[in-house]
């Protein structure tokens, strides 16, 4: 896996954002210096991110999605998904045929159920209307969709909300394109993540990054919910032990049972009070950056 921000620019003011808040100046990156960053990747799964990628020429997007497929890399798309939902059709279903020809996905970036805790969120109007109008459009057109739902102090009371949201409004989506004049039920959401907020970038510090013990009871009935939906879930950047009777879904157990290398090794430690616990093997430790806002785990 590798990941690539295509440029800094950014259509939402995300509290969560792990961009660099000191980030320099935009660059002069284009088609050919992202092309040539990809071609030194390994082959495997390529994470398009920013900012938001789809600020990108249109065409040059879809060219750095094809030369992933022409290589033998998939393509990830990371997006808040907003810009989406005005594209012309054409154009959305050209983007869709472009990743599904990676072996591809979009990764919605999808931070609350409902418009107004989404603008306390990304701090952008609009900006919910816009994303759940993109996400029922890629359904209809049968893309593969995850969302990512960062956890942080703003939401993570509202997991469980969002879980029944998520599976009210995606689990399934009646398409556009009927046969016969019979309207096609294509699949809902491949997957949901919730995401734990990183500690850098513009989220420093303790202000949005609740305590784990905090936040997973919350989590946990979210994780239930998803559960009795059948929505397949899985949860990234908070230790298995947190998480109970659904410690299998944290993310990190498969890679470090695989032995695979990665950021999770780089980004995550384990502290004293790691030592004893059943998951000391399989779990690579706290991120670094949480301990640096709470002191201690937590």
């Amino acid at each position: 896996m590798a990941l690539i921000h295509l440029f800094r620019r950014c259509n939402q003011r995300c509290v969560f954002c792990s961009y660099p808040a000191d980030a320099g100046p935009q660059g002069k990156a284009g088609l050919g210096s992202w092309l040539k960053e990809i071609s030194e990747m390994p082959p495997g799964l390529v994470q398009l991110s920013g900012g938001e990628p789809l600020l990108a020429d249109f065409e040059d997007l879809i060219k750095v999605i094809a030369f992933c497929a022409r290589t033998g890399r998939r393509a990830e798309l990371q997006t808040n998904g907003i810009a989406m939902a005005g594209l012309a059709p054409e154009r959305l279903k050209t983007l869709v045929k472009a990743l599904k020809a990676s072996g591809g996905y979009f990764n919605i970036n999808f931070p609350a159920y409902n418009a107004a805790l989404d603008l306390k969120i990304t701090r952008t109007k609009g900006a919910f209307a816009g994303r759940t109008k993109a996400v029922k459009k890629l359904l209809a057109l049968g893309a593969k969709v995850r969302l990512t739902h960062v956890v942080c102090s703003l939401n993570y009371k509202d997991t469980a909300g969002f879980s029944a949201f998520a599976a009210e409004e995606f689990n399934t989506c009646v398409s556009a394109v009927s046969k016969h004049g019979v309207p096609q039920t294509a699949k809902g959401l491949s997957w949901l993540q919730f995401s734990f907020i990183k500690g850098i970038g513009r989220a420093k510090g303790p202000k949005f990054i609740p305590k784990y013990s905090t936040a997973a009871p919350y989590l946990i009935k979210a994780l239930d919910l998803c559960g009795r939906k059948g929505v397949k879930c899985d949860v990234d950047h908070i230790p298995p032990c947190f998480l109970g009777r659904h410690y299998a879904k944290n993310v990190d157990l498969v890679k470090m049972l695989e032995g695979r290398k990665g950021p999770h090794l780089e980004e995550k430690e384990k502290v004293p009070v790691c030592k004893g616990c059943e998951f000391f093997t399989l779990c690579p430790g706290p991120r670094k950056d949480y301990i640096a806002a709470h002191g201690a785990l937590k």
